[in-house]
């Protein structure tokens, strides 16, 4: 079955591999240009570094999917690991979302995206190691989702950096 076959998945794979790069360049791209006035500002390096963060996590679980000849098994405790570390990552890097969303006027919904997809990417990518390691639940499919939050998530950091700290 595809949802537990790692072979099954190595095209989306290397698509993701592809589009989360030139993401992260972009990204890198994009925060070189308004430096200043990022790192001025700690919530706006936390956030800057969640994006890398949210796209590396694509980047990586891409390149553990692509490894030739892993186990299911091998390939469901990299995706555990990898999913568990990065969720923790991402609370150290979102201590400060409530302090400066109480201080500001960020709107909630600013601050729901951001836990959302900075939490959700890498909690679906634990669910997918986890359904793959039991062979049920639906494997690798929930991989997709997580690289769709990762993607919003980076997404809207990045919009952030580029055109609203200049506001």
């Amino acid at each position: 079955m595809a949802a537990y076959s790692n072979g099954a998945w190595s095209d989306f794979a290397l698509g993701q591999v592809g589009a989360s790069a030139a993401l992260l360049g972009l990204v890198f791209v994009g925060l070189s240009i308004n430096l200043r006035a990022v790192i001025r500002e700690p919530p706006l390096v936390s956030r800057a570094a969640e994006a890398v963060l949210l796209l590396g996590t694509v980047l990586a679980t891409s390149t553990a999917v692509l490894l030739p000849g892993q186990t299911r098994l091998a390939l469901a405790v990299e995706l555990l690991v990898l999913g568990a570390a990065i969720a923790a990552w991402v609370v150290a890097l979102q201590r400060e979302i409530h302090a400066s969303a109480m201080k500001s006027s960020v709107p909630r919904a600013t601050v729901l995206l951001r836990r959302t997809s900075g939490l959700g990417a890498p909690g679906l990518v634990v669910v997918a190691g986890a359904s793959l390691l039991v062979e049920s639940g639906g494997g690798l499919y929930w991989w997709a989702p997580a690289i769709a939050l990762a993607y919003l998530g980076a997404l809207a950091d990045a919009w952030v950096l580029l055109v609203e700290v200049l506001r």
